[in-house]
């Protein structure tokens, strides 16, 4: 295999890799999620954060993959190609990048749970005051 064909099949096994540990991550965390997010939020409300989970997990995963540069430090296309190394590097900073991007999705999502639960706990006693 040419080192021009390792790119092109190697950027594309990269990005399905990329795209599926983000559906994997969403896959783990949708269940406690939802349980969360219909506790909190209520049915409506609980479908789109649900849904929001889905892309932005998603979208972290493409958005770390598409990150990197394979032309940094001015190298031109053939630079690129000539050298087998720097296409592995490049592949393994994609990864990198991409469960990078998913481990910040997963931390603000994180802080909006919080968020959610902090203003239900306040609500509770005002709920249960007035009865």
């Amino acid at each position: 295999m040419t080192n021009e064909h390792y790119l092109i099949v190697s950027y594309f096994l990269v990005a399905f890799v990329s795209v599926c540990l983000g559906v994997a991550v969403h896959r783990l965390l949708r269940t406690p999620f939802a349980a969360i997010a219909e506790a909190v939020a209520g049915r409506l409300r609980a479908t789109a954060l649900q849904r929001a989970l889905s892309v932005s997990l998603t979208m972290a995963a493409v958005l770390g993959f598409v990150s990197v540069n394979y032309k940094g430090c001015g190298k031109n296309y053939d630079e690129v190609v000539k050298d087998r190394g720097y296409l592995v590097q490049m592949n393994q900073e994609q990864l990198n990048s991409t469960v990078d991007w998913i481990v910040y999705a997963v931390f603000g999502w994180g802080v909006v749970v919080v968020i959610c639960l902090a203003t239900a706990r306040r609500k509770e006693p005002e709920r249960d005051e007035r009865n």
